[in-house]
C-alpha cells in the first residue's frame, strides 16, 4: 500500500508559537502552493484522512477535490497544555530542559506527552486497513514523525529524527516483505 503523508500548511500563528492541539488556520497563500505543489502527485484512486484541525483539513480537501475526507481526532497534534499559545521563548526553561531530557515520557504542564500522543496515534494506525488503494494522510509533525517511525520499524522516541516541513509530502511503499520511506529527510 502506498501511504502518502502529509504535513499541513504554514499557519498563520506567529513565529515561534506554541499551537499543538489549538486550531489554527493554515496560512492562505501556503495552503495554496501547497495544494498546488501536492495534488499533481497524489493518484486518482486515493482514500484521504486528517486530523480534525482546520489547518489539516483544509489542505486535505483541497487536495482530494470532489473525493471524500474522513477526520480522526486521533491525529490532532500533540497537546501541549499550558504551553499552548505561548512563545516558546517565554516557556520556564526548566520545563523545557525536562522534555529535552525525557522527550518521549514528559508531559507539559496540562498537555501529554509523546508516548501518549504516539498511543492515540497507533490506535488509529491499528484500525487502518491496508488494501491496493493508496492512502493520503493528512495531520501535524508530531503524529506524521510516529506514523512514518512505526511504519518503517523505529520507535517513538527516535521519530524525532525524521524532518518535516510544513506543506511536505513523504510515501511510504509498505508491504509485509518491506517499507521504504522517500521524501523526508533525517536529521
Amino acid at each position: 500500500m502506498d501511504i502518502h503523508l502529509i504535513r499541513h500548511p504554514k499557519t498563520i500563528a506567529s513565529s515561534g508559537t506554541c499551537y499543538g492541539s489549538s486550531d489554527i488556520e493554515a496560512n492562505p497563500a501556503q495552503l495554496a502552493a501547497d495544494i498546488a505543489r501536492n495534488a499533481p502527485a497524489l493518484p486518482a484512486n486515493a482514500r484521504f484522512v486528517s486530523s480534525t484541525q482546520r489547518r489539516a483539513i483544509s489542505l486535505a480537501q483541497g487536495l482530494a477535490g470532489d473525493r471524500p475526507v474522513t477526520t480522526d481526532p486521533r491525529l490532532v497534534e500533540m497537546d501541549f497544555g499550558d504551553w499552548e499559545n505561548r512563545q516558546w521563548d517565554d516557556l520556564p526553561r526548566a520545563e523545557i530542559n525536562a522534555w529535552a531530557t525525557d522527550t518521549g515520557g514528559y508531559t507539559p504542564p496540562n498537555g501529554e506527552s509523546v508516548n501518549m500522543m504516539a498511543a492515540r496515534v497507533l490506535d488509529w494506525w491499528d484500525g487502518v486497513a491496508v488494501e491496493d488503494t493508496p492512502l493520503v494522510v493528512v495531520s501535524h509533525g508530531g503524529p506524521l514523525r510516529i506514523l512514518a517511525a512505526h511504519i518503517t520499524g523505529s520507535t517513538p522516541e527516535k521519530s524525532m529524527s525524521f524532518e518535516i516541513q510544513w506543506g511536505n509530502r513523504a510515501l511510504i511503499w509498505h508491504n509485509p516483505q518491506r517499507t521504504v520511506l522517500a521524501g523526508w529527510n533525517l536529521r
